[in-house]
């Protein structure tokens, strides 16, 4: 018994290492070419299915149990770069001190995005449906003030007066209802009570890249993410601390017909301060950023001032690999005048009464406001990444708008979202996503919705992306609950799919599915008020809009030669379809005593819009010469399927030379609902050109868009001398800005601005003349 009790004892000591042991893997991962570090790969071992990510300094940590085989494998993967694979002995001990590089693909024009999957990186070929990337280089290149000229630089997107439209997906619904979801850091941006995009919240100094994601993306982003997605993406504070200062002054010239002149000799002028710094303090990463920027208005009673200040901030302890908490604030403070409509479009005098021109705002007493806006923003997060490489992820918004006027429509909004996300892989190759949002809005407003009105919704949500060898899928559903004040609860589920095939490197085909839903706000619901003689009434019982989009496309990458002679570059074209039920419209409602028009938005559009688009980016070198192109063309066919018979088209075209027209709205056979929907471009084209050598760069915009064939009849009866605009004005506008910059050092930028170099007369929205030409000069420092 003694005996086998001494060879038991035995065989436990012999065999306890072997089962208790556990090895430690810790090392570093970079750029082949650059040395630079990798953040956010991917270290696995498929045959425990463990892993972890690298961290911003492309460091890697996590402990392994013991295994029994002689060998492990760790594979190395990272969003355009080529996966590696390394095999060690178990009976080394402790993997420390490894370090490795990883190579770029072969075609290295494609940048990493998120947007498409909500937080999985991924090449810009590999998503399943289209997606355009402006990153920071590009940015900083327009010398602007604010993001809104960059968004419209952007193929297939626009930007009527702060309401963006991708595609055509939009028209212009006078700031409420936006059918695209814009988003800072993957958190909306839309406004309480009108879903409309606050553009001028969004930091132009501390942006990453914009992600414009093009189509139906509901199941990821909700309600409001009809036509698609625009998400600013910050840039994350580096060991090496980072200041900016760009000091920006600028001159309007005068207006290609004199006789709009309303300011004589003086001109209209505009300067800007913009300051940014972001460091890391230990455990924190730090980000401040402020801006200052003074507009006199190209337009009478226009002036404006407006104060930003951001502050980013995250809290990641060494003490809990994988935690990080954060916090930013930031906040707007806006006051000024703003411009309804034209008095006319060249002055005139009517009964006596002289009438300014398209610069000059309309006498009415609505027509000219004066707005004092501030706006406040706190976004909480805490963010996990567990060892195992599972990712737990809490974001939350809190947007705070009140609007103070001299028309009594002042107003008080808040938003306040939150998004929760579990996300993982299984076996090895399918990224799974899926978490829950709610939202809730709060819209006080006496005069405009007669009280308080509330909303709020709650969705859940999963998708699948996995990629089997030369194939990505994506596989996606969501299921949202709304409510809006005491209407009845609206529940919609939502499906998505898409695949992507690499034919051979470089060359890609996608095709993706989508539907989408939109719920109306509580502008577009309740709103009843009185502006620059239009009459508004509220329409509580307006349907949401529903439907969906599908695409089918072809990237072709091209890469030529190397080092300081090469040539790198894409070319991508898209068909795509979008079909959208009970679009919400702004139109006519009932006519009054008087002849006394109300307007409100009604379920006016039964829409279909298929289109194609190609868009190509470009980089070529020379030794010292480089060029720079990118840029795309986008066709759509915008149609009601509701629409009515030419001969019942309501035409106002004539009132203001025959009045009598004033008495078809009183006709029941005639509606304003045209074949192609209203404020929609059958064409629209966007090109950007850099070339640069040694210390210059010479770069130029161009954007153009076809004659907006349709826009609201009653128009033409509120805004004098519209027709004779548009009939002066058949073929769309085109439009040339020029840039020239001189680096005066490493680390300072001299630039010159032309914006509208040929002093093009357009209008941005029917009644709103867009800017005459201006000169700018901008001087930058970043160290």
């Amino acid at each position: 018994m003694k005996s086998f009790a001494l060879i038991f004892l035995s065989f436990l000591l012999y065999t306890l290492p072997t089962f208790s042991q556990s090895f430690q893997v810790e090392g570093t991962l970079t750029d082949n070419t650059t040395g630079e570090p990798l953040a956010g790969a991917s270290v696995r071992i498929p045959a425990l299915k463990q892993g972890t990510f690298t961290d911003e300094n492309g460091k890697f940590s996590f402990e392994i149990p013991s295994y029994e085989q002689e060998n492990i494998s760790l594979v190395f993967s990272y969003a355009g770069y080529e996966s590696m694979e390394k095999s060690f002995s178990t009976g080394d001990g402790d993997l420390i001190g490894l370090n490795f590089g990883l190579s770029p693909v072969s075609f290295s024009t494609d940048d990493v995005v998120i947007t498409a999957s909500k937080g999985l990186e991924q090449r810009q070929s590999d998503v399943t449906n289209s997606i355009a990337v402006i990153k920071q280089e590009a940015i900083n290149l327009q010398a602007v003030p604010d993001i809104e000229r960059v968004i419209t630089q952007i193929p297939g997107v626009d930007n009527l007066d702060g309401q963006v439209n991708i595609r055509g997906s939009s028209g212009y619904a006078f700031g409420t209802g936006s059918r695209v979801m814009v988003m800072l850091n993957g958190l909306p941006m839309l406004s309480a009570e009108g879903g409309s995009a606050q553009l001028e919240l969004l930091p132009v100094d501390n942006i990453s890249r914009i992600e414009v994601l093009k189509g139906a993306s509901s199941v990821l982003y909700g309600s409001g993410a009809m036509g698609g997605v625009i998400n600013v993406i910050t840039q994350e504070p580096t060991e090496k601390p980072k200041t900016s200062i760009r000091l920006r002054a600028g001159v309007f010239d005068q207006p290609a017909d004199e006789r709009l002149d309303w300011d004589g000799d003086a001109s209209a002028y505009q300067y800007s301060a913009h300051i940014f710094h972001s460091r890391k303090i230990g455990d924190f990463n730090l980000s401040l950023h402020t801006d200052l920027i003074k507009n006199s208005g190209h337009r009478q009673g226009t002036d404006k001032e407006q104060y930003r200040g951001y502050f980013m901030g995250s809290y990641k302890p060494k003490a809990v690999p994988g935690l990080e908490i954060g916090l930013n604030f930031s906040a707007l403070v806006d006051s000024g005048g703003a411009m309804l409509y034209w008095a006319s479009y060249l002055p005139d005098t009517v009964n006596g009464e002289s009438r300014g021109g398209a610069l000059t705002p309309t006498s009415d007493p609505a027509g000219y406001r004066l707005d004092f806006d501030r706006k406040f923003a706190i976004d909480p997060m805490v963010k996990y990444l567990s060892p195992n490489g599972n990712l737990f992820w809490y974001r939350g918004r809190h947007l705070n708008n009140i609007n103070e006027n001299n028309t009594g429509q002042s107003n008080n909004n808040l938003l306040s979202f939150h998004d929760f996300l579990f996300q993982t892989t299984l076996a090895g190759k399918i990224n799974w996503v899926s978490g829950a949002s709610y939202q809730y809005s709060r819209a006080s407003a006496d005069s405009l919705f007669s009280g308080k009105k509330t909303g709020n919704s709650f969705g859940v949500y999963t998708q699948f992306d996995a990629k089997f060898g030369k194939l990505n899928t994506s596989l996606g559903f969501r299921l949202e609950t709304v409510q809006i004040d005491t209407l009845e609860r609206e529940t919609e589920p939502i499906f998505r799919a898409g695949l992507n095939y690499e034919i051979r490197p470089g060359t890609n085909v996608r095709a993706s599915f989508g539907q989408a839903f939109r719920v109306p706000t509580v502008a577009e619901r309740f709103t009843s008020t009185t502006g620059g003689g239009v009459l508004i009434s509220p329409n509580p019982d307006i349907r949401s809009e529903t439907g969906y989009s599908w695409e089918v496309g072809l990237r072709q990458g091209f890469q030529s030669g190397t080092g300081k002679n090469k040539w790198l570059g894409y070319l991508d074209a898209a068909f795509f379809f979008m079909r959208f039920e009970d679009m919400v419209e702004f139109g006519v409602d009932t006519v009054g005593a008087n002849l006394s028009v109300f307007f409100s938005s009604v379920n006016l559009a039964n829409a279909r819009i298929p289109g194609f688009e190609i868009t190509t980016q470009n980089s070529v070198q020379f030794d010292k010469w480089k060029f720079l192109f990118s840029g795309g063309v986008t066709w759509i066919e915008p149609e009601d399927l509701d629409a009515v018979p030419t001969e019942q088209q309501l035409n106002l075209s004539d009132v203001e030379e025959n009045p009598i027209r004033l008495l078809d709205i009183l006709n029941p056979d005639l509606r304003d609902q045209p074949t192609f929907l209203k404020y929609r471009n059958k064409f629209t084209t966007r090109l950007s050109a850099t070339v640069s050598y040694d210390k210059w760069a010479l770069s130029s915009n161009f954007r153009d868009r076809s004659f907006s064939r349709n826009i609201d009849q009653y128009l033409f009866v509120v805004i004098p001398g519209l027709k004779e605009f548009r009939d002066t004005h058949p073929n769309g506008d085109t439009i040339w800005d020029f840039i020239l910059s001189y680096n005066l050092s490493s680390k300072q930028t001299l630039s010159l601005n032309i914006d509208n170099a040929f002093n093009e007369e357009y209008l941005v929205i029917p009644g709103f003349l867009a800017e005459q030409r201006k000169f700018s000069i901008q001087y930058a420092i970043r160290f």
